[in-house]
């Protein structure tokens, strides 16, 4: 045929491409001998082809010594002569077949693993040869062994349990902790997906069943997560949780679910246990604020009845000490009463918003409740939350600090007014009582009230200083202060 072109017959080209071929090539006699060999198959081998040709394969490769569980000798033999007697090309599963480290003095061995395919030559119905094909699968082989190892050690230190459901075929091959598990057997197997639901409450199984179906139509490689339980054979429950991936082997076809599951059950357990303590505790402290809400509730009343008694009594004495006394003593008792009523109303039990209650005992004290002395008093708190033990001797120092003011700087003075502020500074909340009068008097002796402040300031470890304004006089008291 015009322009066509012969095949190369020369053996030249055939031993040429042999040589230059990309996979690692032996050419055996019938006896299993070398023949011939190709660079790639030297390579992977770590040998010369001059050291292997004329000399007999498993003479040249023999199985390691210093292996008791060695057998690449005599599954190669085997293949071999299948490949003999059938006349047809075998591939072996992959083989563990060391090679010698050539050189070495100690007749040391190298690991390693191999895909092997054995393939005959024939000429006129027989074999006259066999060619010996390999391919170094040995890094793949060890990261597989390396996660099998990783797999069983996280199995047996973390109770993992892998399993794989099929919608194709409706069945889950289980292992053996996962069989256990559901009571199915006591070893790895292949079930029936009814018998592995069959175990698992129907909200349950919906729940899984519908996390399945919901992957089913999605694309790509996706996880997938869900926690149920498991009725055991003797009526117990175990909690399982199970995570996976959805595995896919062509776009059009159902996936596989490949899972891993671990028992729950005990950290169920607990964390029911700390469920019902935590609702056991919040009925204990809803059942606490209730009784400490009556508690301030009665307390206000009572005192309210004390502060009553005390300002009937003061209303029938005579103009003078006596009354002053008996009114200073209904304001204290007033000023404790409030912190209990501020208590009472709010959510809080134990503590106060001291700014809030602040500016309504500064609104009582300018009305003249106390004193029969309206003033003007100018009250700047900062918003705190104290502890009632705490707002109690501050509510009490600044009925005080006014009534005094009142009494002995402001009388007689036009435009009177007194300050009442709150801060913080760095760790300390500091009350400052101020008033533009004429000072305290420079024989002044001190008075029940100067006592009744020494002593609150001493019980809540403050520390207080007064000054002269000109005009006017003022109290700075620093109160140690820790947030509630």
């Amino acid at each position: 045929m015009t322009g066509s072109k012969t095949s190369n017959d020369d053996p030249k080209v055939g031993a040429a491409a042999f040589h230059a071929a990309p996979h690692g090539y032996l050419l055996l006699d019938n006896d299993f001998y070398i023949v011939d060999v190709n660079q790639r198959y030297t390579e992977l081998t770590q040998t010369r082809r001059e050291d292997l040709v004329g000399v007999g394969l498993f003479d040249a490769f023999p199985d390691n010594p210093q292996d008791p569980m060695a057998d690449g000798v005599n599954n190669l033999r085997q293949s071999l002569e299948v490949v003999l007697n059938t006349q047809k090309p075998h591939t072996m599963a992959v083989q563990k077949y060391d090679i010698p480290v050539r050189d070495s003095t100690d007749g040391r061995f190298e690991e390693r693993y191999w895909q092997p395919l054995n393939t005959p030559v024939l000429r006129n119905g027989e074999v006259i040869g066999l060619i010996h094909h390999v391919e170094d699968v040995t890094t793949e082989m060890l990261y597989r062994r390396d996660q099998a190892i990783r797999l069983r050690t996280a199995q047996r230190l973390q109770e993992l349990a892998f399993w794989e459901f099929d919608p194709s075929t409706d069945t889950v091959f289980a292992s053996k902790p996962f069989a256990v598990m559901h009571g199915l057997s006591d070893q790895e197997a292949t079930f029936s997906a009814d018998a592995f639901f069959v175990s698992i409450p129907p909200e349950d199984r919906n729940a899984i069943v519908g996390a399945f179906d919901m992957e089913i139509p999605e694309a790509g490689d996706k996880p997938i997560a869900f926690t149920y339980r498991a009725i055991q054979p003797d009526g117990c429950t175990r909690w399982i949780s199970s995570h996976g991936e959805v595995v896919r082997e062509t776009r059009d076809a159902l996936p596989r679910f490949m899972m891993v599951s671990m028992d729950i059950t005990t950290a169920k357990r607990r964390e029911h246990k700390l469920a019902q303590a935590v609702d056991e505790r919040d009925l204990l402290l809803a059942q606490k604020e209730a009784l400490l809400a009556e508690v301030n509730h009665r307390i206000k009343n009572s005192l309210q009845l004390v502060s009553s008694i005390l300002k009937t009594d003061a209303r029938r004495a005579q103009a003078g000490e006596i009354r002053e006394r008996l009114e200073r003593a209904a304001a204290r008792v007033r000023a404790v009463t409030s912190v209990h009523e501020v208590l009472y109303r709010s959510n809080e039990i134990a503590s106060v918003e001291f700014g809030i209650y602040l500016r309504e005992l500064c609104k009582a004290l300018e009305a003249g409740e106390a004193t029969h002395a309206p003033v003007t008093v100018h009250c700047d708190p900062i918003d705190v939350q104290l502890h009632a033990d705490e707002a109690i001797p501050l509510a009490l120092m600044v009925n005080e600090l006014v009534t005094n003011s009142i009494k002995h700087g402001l009388s007689g003075v036009e435009g009177d007014a007194i300050t009442v502020k709150t801060s913080l500074d760095g760790q300390d909340l500091v009350l400052q009582v101020a008033d533009n009068g004429t000072g305290k008097p420079g024989d002044a002796k001190p008075g029940q009230g100067s006592f009744i402040i020494e002593g609150l300031v001493v019980q809540l470890g403050a520390k207080m200083v007064t000054a002269e304004c000109s005009p006017g006089y003022s109290v700075t008291i620093r109160i140690p202060y820790e947030a509630v």
